[in-house]
């Protein structure tokens, strides 16, 4: 994406982002939770660091939110992990010489294999913990939520992979705010956040992993 077009392509996502909010007449905090979350998300996908520093207002406004719609499991994530992350993320990203671009890495296949196996370990012992409480959707909780710690933490220590994970989180997200909404009539605007999410994830994979070999090659 050259970037001149990524003023636009923001100002598209807001302007959907706060129509879907109004439409299905969402609270206030929501539509400005999945606003903020929007920016965050956007310009952490194009590599610039300054995002991290609104991931830090969107975690903790978000966990709110979650405990509050009793997703326990984000609530934990957001608030306990996400806001702390997103700041060093920004610290780390920003005290780095080189363009963001070009420190990602790679994971082998052994990283990618015990990456797997710690994603399943988490996913089965939240399920279980989550299985005890209240949550309105235990199974999308627990798959949002270990898409959603994976990704944070790949994206601090800038491995390629985030950006995958990121997209399965979003996918996750969509869905769980989807069925959210289906039950209680509203958070259509945080639905759509995540569904932004998966799209901003296709993009920054994309040149990540496609238009970045063109490059080499080339």
């Amino acid at each position: 994406m050259k970037h001149k077009d990524y003023k636009s392509v923001l100002v598209v996502q807001l302007i959907t982002i706060l129509l879907a909010g109004i439409i299905s007449q969402d609270m206030g905090y929501m539509i400005g939770i999945s606003i903020i979350g929007v920016v965050f998300n956007f310009f952490v996908s194009i590599n610039k660091p300054i995002g991290f520093l609104f991931g830090v207002i969107y975690a903790i406004a978000n966990g709110i939110v979650a405990y509050d719609t009793q997703i326990y499991a984000t609530f934990v994530f957001m608030i306990f992990l996400q806001a702390p992350m997103a700041l060093y993320s920004f610290v780390s990203w920003a005290r780095k010489k080189k363009s963001t671009e070009s420190i990602m890495r790679e994971m082998s296949i052994k990283q990618n294999i015990a990456l797997g196996i710690a994603m399943a370990t988490l996913g089965v012992m939240m399920y279980f913990v989550l299985g005890g409480s209240k949550s309105i959707s235990v199974l999308l909780d627990t798959i949002f939520f270990v898409c959603s710690v994976s990704a944070c933490l790949l994206l601090a220590f800038c491995y390629k992979n985030a950006y995958v994970i990121t997209l399965m989180s979003g996918l996750g997200g969509t869905f769980l705010w989807s069925y959210h909404m289906v039950e209680t009539g509203s958070g259509c605007s945080i639905a759509v956040f995540y569904m932004i999410v998966s799209i901003n994830s296709v993009i920054a994979v994309y040149e990540q992993y496609i238009q970045n070999r063109k490059f080499k090659i080339s």
